[in-house]
C-alpha cells in the first residue's frame, strides 16, 4: 500500500475516533437513552459537544476535498515524495487539530489547520491536469 493510501486509511480511523468523542460527550450530556432517539430539538449545552461536532464538520469538509487527491494520484501513478509528505501533513495537521478544538486553543488550532491545507496544496499540485505525464 502507498503512503499516500495508508494517510488515507488512517484519516479515516482518526475521523472514526472524532466521532466517538462527539458520542462520548454527548451522551454523557443528555444520556445514553436521547441517543437512542431522534435527537429532534436537540440543544447541545456544554461547550465540548459543540466543539466536536465543529471539529467533526470540519473534518468532513476536508475529507471531501483529500479523498479524492488521494485516488487521483495513486490511480494515475502520479504519487511521489511530494503526494506522501502532503498526505503526511493533512494527517498529522488533523491529529493535532481535533483535541486543539476540543480545548478552544485558538492559534494553534488555526496553525494545525494550516499544516493540513498545505498537505492538500501540495498533493493537488502533483496531480493538476493537464500537467505531466499522461
Amino acid at each position: 500500500m502507498t503512503p499516500e493510501l495508508s494517510y488515507l486509511v488512517a484519516s479515516a480511523a482518526l475521523f472514526f475516533v472524532m466521532i466517538s468523542v462527539q458520542a462520548v460527550l454527548s451522551d454523557k450530556e443528555h444520556g445514553i437513552k436521547h441517543g437512542a432517539g431522534a435527537r429532534d430539538n436537540t440543544v447541545d449545552k456544554s461547550v465540548m459537544v459543540q466543539r466536536a461536532k465543529r471539529a467533526n464538520a470540519n473534518m468532513i469538509e476536508s475529507l471531501i476535498i483529500f479523498i479524492p487527491l488521494i485516488l487521483v494520484a495513486v490511480m494515475t501513478e502520479r504519487t511521489n515524495t511530494m503526494t506522501a509528505l502532503g498526505a503526511a501533513m493533512f494527517f498529522w495537521g488533523r491529529v493535532a487539530y481535533a483535541p486543539l478544538y476540543w480545548f478552544g486553543v485558538p492559534w494553534l488550532r488555526s496553525g494545525a489547520w494550516f499544516v493540513g491545507i498545505i498537505g492538500l496544496i501540495l498533493i493537488f499540485l502533483q496531480v493538476l491536469p493537464f500537467t505531466g505525464a499522461t
